[in-house]
């Protein structure tokens, strides 16, 4: 019965459509897109209160959306315990999913996202929650230098995980073999110094493979890090304890084990002592 409403309501926006000037005909037809993309956006209700997202806009936010509590419940929970005013970096922010719920909880929140399309959809996604006050989303990778570099693409949809920066290979060992888009690459350290960003208080750091590049590249910032949660699986189990976890405890961040074995088990925490 759908397929055949929605032919039914195809073949009329063509009647009606015809009918129009040919330069009208492409304008419509993206308002009337972009209408239903609005009106088709799922309502999820947190804890924090209701936030909407653009499912339609691909397979990767829908799945997210779907699986919004039981995918990482071990993060959610961590930033329920982030005091409302403090700032949270969200390296690797996607489309927003955590960083919308983190700013929905009143956490200030800088959202670095490089690609191209997720960023956009971040972008849409903090202006359709009304939380433009409470998240900044910056479209810039975070790496170990400054400077111009390229951005491996698994994909082009907005969400698609496992991009690399070029130079490296994600988690599971693998360079993707899609477009490489131009991103500008910064550290922490310069990020913050340069422009004029709040210090984070707290990171979520889900980069698929350069999480080493990005905490050297923030020595500074990391002193100041109460808690540090970050993903880490494929190849990256194997080499965090020689390449990760020295820079943690270089800047005083230790280790809550409890966490490995919650949840997603992705995910491991570091906190400041006292």
């Amino acid at each position: 019965m759908s397929r055949t409403a929605t032919n039914l309501i195809i073949g009329f926006m063509d009647l009606v459509n015809a009918l129009q000037p040919a330069r009208q005909r492409g304008k419509t037809v993206a308002n009337l897109m972009q209408t239903l993309e609005g009106r088709g956006a799922r309502m999820v209700e947190t804890a924090h209160g209701p936030l909407r997202f653009l499912t339609s806009r691909g397979r990767h936010v829908a799945g997210a959306t779907d699986t919004f509590f039981v995918n990482e419940p071990e993060t959610l929970d961590w930033i329920d315990a982030i005091k409302p005013g403090e700032v949270l970096w969200d390296i690797g922010a996607a489309f927003g999913q955590f960083a919308l719920y983190a700013g929905k909880g009143g956490v200030r929140v800088i959202a670095f996202e490089p690609k191209a399309t997720s960023y956009g959809l971040l972008v849409e996604h903090v202006a359709l929650n009304g939380l433009g006050d409470q998240i900044t989303p910056i479209c810039l990778a975070l790496s170990d230098k400054n400077g111009m570099t390229g951005l491996h693409l698994s994909g082009l949809a907005a969400g698609e995980a496992l991009n690399t920066l070029v130079g490296s290979k994600n988690q599971f060992g693998e360079v993707p073999g899609g477009y490489i888009q131009p991103v500008y690459a910064a550290t922490m350290d310069d990020a913050l110094a340069l422009y004029g960003l709040p210090a984070p208080d707290h990171i979520k750091l889900d980069v698929d493979g350069i999480e080493d590049w990005i905490l050297r590249g923030g020595p500074k910032t990391l002193k100041g890090v109460k808690s540090l949660i970050i993903e880490i699986e494929g190849e990256m189990l194997d080499h965090a304890a020689q390449s990760i976890d020295p820079l943690l405890a270089a800047a005083g961040l230790v280790e809550d084990t409890a966490i490995r074995q919650q949840g997603s088990k992705r995910n491991r925490l570091f906190r400041r002592p006292g």
